[in-house]
This record gives C-alpha cells, structure tokens and sequence, in this order.
C-alpha cells in the first residue's frame, strides 16, 4: 500500500457520504489494513486531507493547461470561455470523486465555480493568456458560466445513475464509481451540449428582451407573499444557521419554544422536517409567481416577472434562501421537489432549444442560477441577523434574464481584451 492508495481511497471512501464523516476507521477498513497501519503513511487526518487538496489542484491544474493552451487561439472573448467551459464540465463529467470534492471540500463563495485562480496560479498556470477582460458588472459572464457548468455536470451525474428525484444514496454512488465510468464520446457530447447552452441560453428574441419594460416589471406585489408558518420559519432559520445536515429536532424544539417530543407530533423525523419545509416553501413560492406572471404579454415578460418574484420572495425570507442554498451546493437525502405551478409556468415558456436529456427542466438552471446569483452578491454569510452586504439592484436580475435568455452572446459590451 502507497501513499497515493490511501489519497485515492479517502476520495472514494470519505466522498461516498459527500464528506459528512472522514472516519480513518471507514478508511482502513475499505482498504483492508487497521487504522495503525495508515499512520505509517501519515500521521494524523489532517495531513492525508492536506495531501489529498493538493492531489486535487494537481491534477486539476496539469489538465488545464492544454485546455488554456487551445483557449488562447480563438480569436474572441466567448470562444475562449466556452473552451473553457468545455474543459470545466468535461473534466468533472470524467472524475466524478473530485467534482463531489469540488463541492464539499473546495466550494469557495468567493469564485465561480469550478474557478479557484490563486491555487491554479500557484502550479503555474496562467490565466492572462486567456484575455477574458470582463467589464465590472455583476454577475460576471464568468460567474454564470461557471455556474451553469456546475449545474450541467451534477445533472449529468443524475442522469448517468437514472436517478429522476433528489435521492442519492451510497449504493449508488458505490456503484457508479466502480462500474459507471462515461466513455470519452459521451463525455464530448455532454460538454459541447453545456457550452452550445452558454453561447445561446434560451434563445429568446433579443429585440424583444432589449425592450423589456423592467421597471414597471419590477414593481412588487408584497401583498401576495404569505406570512411564513412560524414552526417552519423556526426551522429554515436553524437550517441557515447550521446547515441541513447539522441541523437538529432538538435545536428546532428549542428556537420554536417546544420540547423535542412536542416536535415530533408536527414531524416524525429530520427528514420529514427538512421536506416539510422545502415542499412549503416551493409551493408558496409557486403560487406567488404564477399570480404575479399572469399579466406577462409574451414569454420573454414572463419569465422576467418569475425571476423578480422568485427573488422577492426569498428577499423577504433569506432563512430561505440560503437554506436553499444548501441544497443548491449539497445533495440530500430529501424528497423534495418545484410544485406543478412552476413546472407548468416554465413548461409553456415553449424554450426554442431542447431541454431534454442533460437538462431535464427548464427550471432546475434557472432557479440554481438564481440562487447562486442571490447568495453569492446578496447576502454576507449565513448568520440571517446580518444585514445584506449590498442594496438590492435589480441590474442583477437583468443580467441574469439577458445571459438565461440570449447567452453570452448577447453581451456584446464585454471587452475582448
């Protein structure tokens, strides 16, 4: 047994739960030695997880560097970043052990996905040669292409382990990484589907969303938003606070003023809580926007109006959305998924491109982008007491509606560098 054995098992062990336990017993035992005789390899845990960061960045950053290398030849800004995009969710699509690292252990809110510039700068890459000059509004192209990419690859991992709801469970992970490895012609045309989605979006009439009335758009309605359950509020609250995984029936019993057999008369386990919550909030969030898109004139007007009253919504209720967020960076265990008020808005948007296959709904993009776009340039941390690190801009939800509908190739004023 090598070191590199013990680096390659933890990956598949440890990440076979997405990283909630690192138990060195789990470890020895996988690998068929006792617990003493990994200390020969090395000393403590936390030296075989620093050993397998670097492993990770090392091979992330020898495999980009062809890809940077084939980038630098195109001749304009967005062939160079769907190059890289094509690298990005060809190379988790390939190692699927280190895009659930990606989003455990190396999930950073401070970059794009996929994006952690000063460990790749370390081992010599350079990212100048790329020439991606982005102007400074936010979010950046660069930030919702990563996102985007994110989102295709973890739908890709479902689809490939025919998983149609939220469950994975650790047979089925034991599974895929033993017997389920995609060959390189899927891997391509998984890729190329990701950054054909990028170039394009939705490929809505561009006349259409550069003519938009976003003000008038934008008004809210916050007399339609429904004042939150107070038992469920308490329990969003603990979920941002602690994480779904973390949190506990007794932390819930505590913040709601019951006691914990009191609680389990309104649920009868974490699991049926956390579902609880998400399917609530979900159709709440549903039926709000499916009042407010009714007076949309066109499809493009409808889908604007369901991206600000999804954001208003989770702007009066940020317990929600970064539990949301949660669920957006970590698969749970969790039966929860959109109402039919959604599914069905969404469904007559009548999208030119197909959604079929990698992306399965319209929906599960849209809302990911916009969560992220909401956690990332919204809200400071997840302690909810915290004021918003900025004034809420819709400038945001515009960039956003313009890269969903047209892709990046309706930002013309991005600089080419």
């Amino acid at each position: 047994m090598t070191n590199d054995d013990v680096i390659r098992a933890a990956f598949n062990v440890w990440g076979q739960e997405f990283y909630k336990t690192t138990s060195l017993a789990k470890l020895a035992e996988s690998l068929g030695v006792s617990k003493p005789a990994l200390y020969r390899h090395f000393p403590d845990k936390q030296s075989l997880q620093k050993a397998m960061e670097e492993r990770y960045f090392d091979d992330y950053a020898a495999a980009m560097k062809p890809a940077i290398e084939e980038a630098q030849k195109k001749d304009s800004w967005q062939e160079r970043l769907l190059t890289m995009v094509e690298f990005f969710s060809g190379y988790y699509a390939r190692h699927f052990d280190y895009f659930i690292y990606s989003i455990i252990e190396i999930h950073d809110q401070k970059q794009p996905h996929f994006f952690n510039e000063e460990a790749i700068i370390k081992r010599g890459v350079s990212f100048e040669k790329l020439r991606l000059n982005f102007s400074e509004q936010q979010p950046s192209i660069l930030f919702l292409a990563g996102v985007s990419a994110f989102f295709g690859t973890g739908m890709f991992h479902k689809r490939r382990f025919g998983i149609k709801d939220n469950k994975i469970k650790k047979e089925y992970l034991q599974e895929y990484w033993f017997s389920k490895v995609p060959s390189e012609e899927e891997i391509g045309n998984f890729s190329r589907s990701i950054a054909e989605l990028v170039r394009l979006g939705l490929l809505f009439e561009e006349a259409v969303v550069n003519t938009l009335p976003y003000e008038e758009l934008e008004k809210p309605d916050e007399e339609l938003i429904v004042a939150p359950d107070p038992l469920l509020k308490a329990v969003a609250e603990v979920v941002a606070e602690e994480g779904p995984w973390n949190a506990s029936m007794e932390t819930v019993a505590k913040r709601s003023g019951l006691s914990k057999s009191g609680l389990y008369a309104h649920f009868k386990s974490k699991e049926d809580m956390l579902s609880r919550l998400f399917m609530t909030e979900f159709d709440r969030v549903g039926q709000y926007t499916a009042r407010r898109t009714a007076s949309g004139k066109n499809r493009e007007e409808r889908l604007y109006l369901a991206i600000v009253s999804i954001t208003d919504y989770l702007r009066t209720r940020p317990d929600i959305l970064i539990a949301l967020n949660w669920v957006r960076i970590q698969q749970l265990e969790l039966d929860i998924s959109a109402p039919a008020a959604l599914y069905n808005f969404f469904r007559d948007l009548k999208v030119a491109v197909s959604l079929d296959d990698i992306w399965e709904k319209t929906i599960h993009w849209i809302l990911f982008l916009l969560i992220a776009v909401l956690k990332h340039y919204y809200i400071i941390d997840t302690n909810i007491e915290k004021k918003p690190k900025n004034e809420f801009n819709y400038n945001c939800l515009r960039r956003l509606f313009r890269f969903i509908s047209l892709g990046i190739e309706g930002f013309e004023e991005e600089t080419p560098g």
